[in-house]
């Protein structure tokens, strides 16, 4: 089975919206941009085609073309997107990206097959995510219903962070409800499955803004804008260490979204900070550094404080407990489904290592 190729754009933080190439100095508009954001794309609108330059700080890292004939990638779908914008008509938009995502999307067009034309008809898709999420893939699904009507499900490092569908019109979704939607599916009409893997290697980080924007039509990398695919270098002793995880930081984020959503909801009786104090009780006796009469835990304007003896791990298991709990009895669900992504793909590695789900 061979599927259409396409672009994938994470349009969930717009920067700014419909501007048209006419009034543009396309060099310039990647200079201020990379100025005022991390890390993100632009796309380009044409008439009979569409384009993507994915950008951080310091380089234009990748770019994708498509038209009607062809599908072009990396240094040479910059540069034809750049040329179209400065004799063309062409609308443009700036999306943000997470800094710790930017690499995922930008290397969605350079995936590679790992399983091909796999049939439910012999594979369960829903045991197939579940290998996925176990062999930590970073990668994703693909799920063709028929030749106009198909899926991709993403995953970073075995957690699913969204999908796009013909339905969605390829705009990203996050919320669970896809998912299970798409198993059914597959289960009623059945479909052919790809797996695609995106190798994430070390992004380009020499420069700065200026240079990038002054560089876009000169090679780079040895003539490389993207990351090669080819199998990364083993790891050297001057590797810098690896990210340090930031339990505390996550629980505090976690605990501003729960505040948020009760403290704007009039059906919910009792403010968060009674609520709180109210789980504590019913869970005192599992998890007694709750007690409010010790107050070892505090949660004050948006900050924890706590001075019990255990270890992050503990903590992060009572409270997150109580949260869901919290939850289901607030029957806030499906607003959470929509607003704890960004905490999912910002702390991915402290959810990973915790074995929590949020």
């Amino acid at each position: 089975m061979e599927t259409e190729e396409m672009i994938v754009v994470p349009k969930e933080t717009p920067i700014i919206e419909q501007l048209n190439s006419y009034y543009l100095n396309i060099e310039k508009m990647f200079q201020y941009y990379q100025g005022i954001i991390d890390s993100g794309c632009a796309f380009f609108q044409l008439p009979s085609s569409e384009g993507v330059v994915f950008f951080d700080a310091f380089n234009l890292i990748n770019g994708v073309f498509k038209d009607q004939t062809s599908f072009i990638k990396g240094k040479e779908a910059i540069d034809l997107l750049i040329e179209e914008a400065k004799s063309k008509k062409i609308r443009i938009s700036i999306y943000e990206i997470p800094p710790e995502r930017i690499a995922f999307w930008a290397n969605v067009a350079n995936a590679e097959d790992l399983y091909k034309d796999l049939s439910t008809e012999f594979t369960d898709l829903e045991g197939l995510i579940r290998k996925m999420m176990s062999d930590r893939l970073t990668g994703y699904v693909e799920i063709a219903f028929n030749s106009s009507d198909t899926a991709l499900l993403f995953l970073h490092n075995g957690l699913v962070i969204g999908s796009v569908s013909a339905e969605s019109k390829w705009q990203l979704v996050r919320t669970e409800k896809l998912q299970m939607d798409l198993l059914e599916k597959s289960r009623k009409i059945g479909a052919m499955l790809n797996v695609r893997r995106i190798v994430i290697e070390q992004m380009p980080m020499n420069g700065t803004a200026a240079d990038s924007a002054n560089a876009v039509n000169q090679p780079r990398n040895n003539g490389n804008t993207v990351n090669s695919l080819s199998k990364p270098e083993p790891p050297s002793d001057h590797n810098e260490d690896p990210k340090p995880l930031n339990i505390r930081e996550m629980l505090q984020y976690l605990m501003l979204i729960y505040d948020k959503f009760i403290s704007n909801n009039r059906k919910i009786r009792g403010d968060f900070d009674t609520i709180l104090k109210r789980k504590f009780v019913e869970k005192v006796d599992k998890y007694d550094f709750f007690d409010p009469f010790t107050a070892e835990f505090k949660y004050v304007n948006g900050k924890i404080e706590f001075s019990g003896r255990v270890d992050d791990v503990r903590l992060a298991t009572g409270l997150v407990e109580c949260l869901h709990e919290i939850a289901a009895e607030n029957d806030m669900q499906k607003w959470l489904d929509k607003s704890l992504w960004p905490l999912r793909e910002k702390f991915a590695s402290e959810i990973d290592f915790l074995k929590i789900k949020i």
